[in-house]
């Protein structure tokens, strides 16, 4: 009996409590000393019989023991049956009573200095991060049927997964021909002819690590460059380590990682022989770089983690990132000019890190990720970017003085509750004077983290920027509801995340169409968005591909399937990545789908990639010939 007392003990953490004849012998007699209470008795007796004054047995001294004691309360709130009748007791009916001392004395916080730190720290005491259990309507397989509303499947290639969205710029292009990376591979997809795209070198051609990067003409190098991020290893939660980054030996092995942490660069005017111009190092710790921005001008704006000392509550990395801004005017040659992070973001900040409530919850994102949007260059005027910092908010940062960024504005997200990476990409509405109501608007997107919605659900936003001393949030996104004909009621339970990922990109071919909005959304596949009332955003189109992977292999799964959407707004064209590969779509919303090699003839963006095309290249076709390009 007095093992099962000490495992109790240790289950609630009360570890310097040892059970034993000592410790369950008063304590039971205690209990047994009381006179049975009826459960319609007036609450509290009349009278308790007191205990008898301490005497000495064999040398050893009793506990004191209160004179007055009040039976215990059950929950209905009426006195509880005690376990016994009568006065008399066998030491045989003592010990089997020991366990509901052991629970009383526990409870009641009588082993001193335990019951003091629970008083102190409140009842959750745990350093690990929060555990929620699986909801009971999740399925046990992964469903193998698609589901479509409102759009058509023009092609799909299976085992190659393009980029888009993270980061928002990464068409390359040439006459009529057009790719897309495939960043995983470290190669190309081929996307001119839209009913049979195909990989470009069937191999690895450059290391682009796990998101790529944005591709972008420089217009003074007369040079397409890729930006490819590297970063150490992500800490995030698996069978083998639960707990993430509060893995002593994941974190170990993470922390420890003796690849490059920074960018890489590339010239891929030529995809099919990418030229590496420079590994640049933002530091030898830290995370390296992630979601950047770039778009062909002088300036790099990098989500970026330098060294060890900025924080990162959420179990998927050991550090945070903050702000780095580069200058690229050599792509080969690159030099830091400025850093910015949240006050209270790093170590040593204490005191103002405190200010926040999600300070020490080792589950909400503090830090960036997705560099600031900057829609006008510095170089040309431009003063302000828009980006996010996890759980510390929206912030419109002020670039007047590049060597020296801060704050306009900031806006903590509205729902103060853990949980995914709010502000994970911010995407500005490309609007013109057609469309006054959405200019000086930002769709702020989070990033679902955790699987089975194992933390709280949060939707995109729309954000006025007018007054960028006081961005705010206008409007909310709708939640994706079910398809009808499908085996779940809600997406929560089809296995893996669900929740937002990534926009379209906003550097892409053709004019805007600034009512639309594409949005990756993990396990609900790719969503469509007419915000031509942005704060009323309503849902016009959706497609959800059969699931891949294998259900008992977590990691074939957790993510969802569809992570990055591109799109191309001058033949209505839809391009989302999966976890299987790459589907082409077309959509109402948008127009009419034009499927043949059409030659770009501006981009959204009129001061990216000019002069891209100024004298068109005859020997990048890639396997078609030229009959075939039209």
């Amino acid at each position: 009996m007095y093992d099962r007392l000490n495992l109790f003990a240790a289950n609630y953490r009360f570890a310097p409590l040892k059970v034993s004849r000592r410790f369950a012998l008063p304590c039971s007699w205690s209990i047994m000393r009381h006179k049975p209470a009826n459960l319609g008795a007036k609450y509290p007796p009349e009278k308790s019989e007191p205990i008898g004054p301490i005497k000495k047995a064999k040398g050893r001294q009793r506990r004191t023991m209160s004179k007055n004691r009040k039976p215990r309360v059950a929950s209905n709130g009426n006195a509880e049956q005690a376990p016994f009748t009568g006065n008399s007791f066998s030491r045989r009916s003592l010990l089997k009573s020991a366990a509901v001392a052991a629970v009383g004395a526990t409870a009641a916080g009588l082993a001193g200095s335990i019951g003091t730190r629970a008083q102190v720290q409140g009842l959750y005491t745990s350093n690990t991060p929060p555990q929620l259990p699986l909801p009971l309507g999740s399925l046990t397989y992964l469903d193998q049927k698609q589901y479509i509303h409102n759009m058509e499947i023009i092609s799909h290639l299976s085992g190659a997964s393009v980029s888009g969205g993270e980061p928002l710029m990464v068409m390359w292009a040439k006459g009529k021909q057009r790719v897309l990376p495939v960043p995983g591979m470290g190669d190309f997809v081929d996307i001119s002819d839209a009913k049979k795209p195909f990989l470009i070198n069937n191999k690895r051609v450059m290391q682009s690590g796990g998101l790529g990067g944005p591709i972008v003409y420089n217009t003074k190098l007369k040079k397409w460059i890729m930006m490819c991020t590297a970063a150490q290893p992500l800490t995030g939660a698996m069978p083998q380590y639960p707990h993430g980054q509060y893995d002593p030996e994941l974190r170990e092995k993470v922390i420890n990682y003796k690849g490059l942490r920074g960018i890489r660069n590339y010239d891929v005017s030529d995809p099919t022989k990418p030229n590496l111009l420079q590994e640049y190092s933002t530091g030898e710790k830290g995370n390296g770089t992630h979601h950047n921005f770039y778009d062909g001008g002088q300036y790099a704006y990098l989500d970026c983690g330098w060294d060890d000392s900025l924080r990162l509550e959420n179990h998927q990395r050991p550090f945070s990132n903050a702000l780095m801004i580069a200058d690229l005017s050599d792509p080969a040659n690159v030099k830091e000019v400025s850093r910015w992070w949240v006050p209270g973001q790093k170590y040593g900040e204490e005191e103002e890190y405190k200010k926040y409530r999600f300070a020490g919850d080792h589950t909400s994102w503090t830090g960036n990720h997705g560099a600031i949007s900057v829609p006008k260059r510095v170089e040309d005027g431009g003063t302000v970017g828009y980006g996010g910092f996890g759980a510390f908010g929206f912030y419109v940062m002020d670039l007047s003085d590049i060597k020296h960024p801060k704050p306009y504005g900031h806006m903590q997200y509205e729902f103060d509750t853990f949980g995914t990476i709010p502000f994970h990409t911010c995407y500005p509405v490309i609007a013109d004077a057609a469309h006054p109501q959405l200019q000086n608007k930002v769709v702020a997107v989070h990033e679902a983290l955790e699987a089975d919605c194992r933390e709280n659900y949060h939707t995109p936003y729309m954000m006025d920027v007018s007054d960028p001393r006081n961005p705010k949030i206008v409007g909310f996104f709708p939640r994706p509801a079910a398809p009808p004909d499908a085996p779940y009621s809600d997406f929560c339970f089809a296995r893996g995340r669900f929740g937002s990922h990534n926009t379209q990109c906003w550097l892409a071919p053709g004019t805007s169409n600034p009512a639309i909005v594409v949005i990756a959304w993990f396990n609900a596949g790719v969503r469509v968005f007419d915000i031509s009332d942005p704060t009323a955003p309503k849902e016009v189109a959706w497609f959800v591909p059969p699931r891949d992977g294998d259900i008992n292999k977590y990691e074939t799964w957790w993510r969802g399937t569809t992570e990055n959407v591109f799109v191309e707004f001058d033949r209505n064209l839809i391009w989302i990545g999966t976890h299987e590969g790459t589907y082409c779509l077309s959509c109402p919303a948008l127009g009419k789908a034009v499927t043949e090699p059409t030659k770009v003839k501006n981009w959204s963006i009129p001061h990216c990639n000019v002069g891209w095309d100024d004298q068109t290249a005859t020997h990048f076709y890639f396997g078609r010939s030229l009959s075939q390009m039209g």
